[in-house]
């Protein structure tokens, strides 16, 4: 949930993948359901997992990627609406509509009104999350005025020579995008500690905003795939144009946005943690400073405001998804997706 809109990389993931599987209709939280079970299902039988999950309810998942050598793909495909682009042949539809009994689900409590404040707090929501950028955008203004540039350039070009040196690898990059997070119902979260789990070296960056974080870690992407590493995008929750992690898998490292709202530090525990501090080249006046804290709080009081209608957005959501779950002839439902627990 961003400040341009509602985001989401399925389109992308959807090119990682080799076979790819959307679910259709009976868009409630017996697919959330489905998708945590498949999910178990293929890590039991050793195969590595990614989980999706829904930003509006804590512990819905709106897709499974079975990861390589599968690369497979499972995603409830009903609302965002998702089309198969190589349908027959990569894509396979399976529809979920005739698992409805459309008659009960008419009857089931005022749905037309509550579809009507659900979409009232959804512009609220994202008339506040519109309204942080711009004030993101000030508060940037600010701290650029006293960035010193050319430390940061001499502090890039000494991180690009220490993980590359001399390498070329003979390949081409791959590039993939994955999300750091999202405004919840709940506040901000994300996914910093599940995607680095498995790698050995992570820099924690410390700066203000507007200092060149996000397109310093683009430069960084662009150099890795221009000697043949993999790179994986791991873009911002609020600002859908830019970049908050780039992982380079083959180097087992990472580099990360690590200042407000994903506040991390360097674990005890892990030696290839580090602080990767960009602040030090940027020295705000005292009047900047004073500027800075007015608009601190007033991005925390818009941030406040997209939250509570995020609140209220889900509240009326829960009410649609639970009426079509209502709704469901489970006999069907599970007979149509049987065969996605068959796929290897």
């Amino acid at each position: 949930m961003t400040g341009q809109g509602i985001k989401n990389i399925y389109k992308e993931l959807m090119d990682e993948a080799k076979a790819v599987y959307l679910l259709k209709g009976a868009h409630g939280f017996k697919v959330s359901e489905l998708l945590q079970k498949i999910g178990s299902h293929y890590c039991e039988k050793g195969a590595h997992i990614e989980l999706f999950h829904d930003p509006l309810f804590e512990n819905t998942v709106e897709a499974v990627y079975i990861q390589a050598p599968h690369q497979i793909l499972i995603v409830q495909a009903t609302n965002p609406s998702i089309e198969p682009v190589l349908p027959g042949i990569r894509d396979h539809v399976i529809s979920l509509n005739d698992c409805l009994d459309e008659q009960y689900i008419s009857l089931y409590g005022n749905l037309s009104s509550v579809n009507e404040s659900k979409q009232a707090y959804y512009d609220q929501c994202f008339a506040k999350l519109a309204d942080a950028i711009h004030i993101h955008d000030d508060w940037e203004v600010e701290t650029r005025k006293q960035m010193e540039w050319s430390g940061l350039d001499q502090q890039f070009a000494e991180l690009t020579n220490g993980l590359f040196g001399e390498t070329n690898r003979q390949k081409s990059g791959q590039l993939t995008h994955r999300l750091l997070g999202t405004l919840t119902p709940t506040g901000a979260q994300d996914t910093v500690q599940s995607i680095t789990q498995n790698l050995e070296k992570r820099l924690f960056i410390k700066g203000y905003p507007g200092t060149g974080k996000s397109s310093m870690m683009k430069k960084l992407a662009n150099e890795a795939i221009s000697r043949g590493f993999d790179v994986q995008l791991v873009w911002c929750g609020l600002d859908s144009n830019s970049i908050d992690m780039v992982i380079i898998p083959e180097l087992k490292f990472c580099i990360f946005d690590s200042t407000e709202p994903h506040v991390y530090f360097p674990d005890g525990n892990r030696p290839g943690d580090e602080i990767f501090d960009i602040a030090q080249h940027c020295h705000p006046t005292e009047v900047e400073e004073k500027n800075i804290e007015a608009i601190v709080e007033k991005y925390k009081a818009t941030m406040a405001g997209a939250k509570h209608f995020a609140a209220k957005y889900a509240e009326q959501e829960r009410k649609v998804r639970e009426a079509v779950d209502a709704a469901i002839n489970l006999d069907e439902f599970n007979k149509r997706t049987a065969g996605l627990f068959e796929l290897f």
